[in-house]
Parts: C-alpha cells; structure tokens; sequence
C-alpha cells in the first residue's frame, strides 16, 4: 500500500512546524483532538460512554502513528518514545473531552432532556 499522498498531504498541513518537531507534535495532536470530538460529538448517543473512550484513544494512537511514519518526525529530536507519547497527552486530552462535551450537549434531542 501505498503511502505516499498520505504523507504529503499530512506534511504539507504542518508544513509550518517543520522545524520544531515539538511544536510539530503537539499541532498533530491537537488536530486529531478536535477530529476525534466532532465525531464523537456528532454522532451523539452512539458514540456515548465507553465506544467514545476507546474512539478516543485510538485517535490518539493513530495520532502517534501519523507523527512517527507519515511525518518521519525522529524519535531522538522528542527525546525517545515515551516522551513522544506523553508529551502534549494532557492537551489532547482536555480539548477532546471538552469538545467532545459541548456537540454531545448540543446534539441531545430536546425530547430526551424533557424526559430527565
């Protein structure tokens, strides 16, 4: 398989990073956060409690993915894998969560919120 639009397509969007691969990360990160919400958010009662969680948390992987392959960002410019997986975490985190919070209340049918 073929990966090469891929990587030009991720590349290009955060082309303008390109020169801090911590910065570079962290908008990867936050890109996939706010995805990740709207999908969630959108999709309203399926993607309510744990399918969400699991979403989210294959985002994230997939995130980590995008920025070790498809940007071939080096592991020793973010100071290892660890450091690649926990570095802006809390970020991703909180916007998602937040994000993921406000389409699913704006979502919720009038009809149910009668009903609580």
């Amino acid at each position: 398989m073929d990966l090469t639009p891929l990587k030009s397509f991720f590349k290009s969007m955060f082309r303008r990073w390109e020169d801090s691969p911590n910065d570079q990360q962290y908008y990867v990160k936050i890109f996939f956060a706010i995805f990740s919400a709207l999908v969630c958010g959108i999709a309203g009662p399926v993607f309510a409690g744990t399918r969400g969680v699991i979403f989210g948390f294959l985002i994230y992987v997939l995130s980590l993915y995008v920025i070790r392959y498809l940007l071939e960002i080096d592991l020793e410019d973010l100071g290892g894998t660890q450091k690649m997986i926990t570095n802006s975490l809390p970020s991703y985190l909180m916007l998602w969560v937040v994000l993921w919070t406000l389409m699913y209340a704006f979502t919720i049918p009038p009809e149910i919120l009668a009903m609580l």
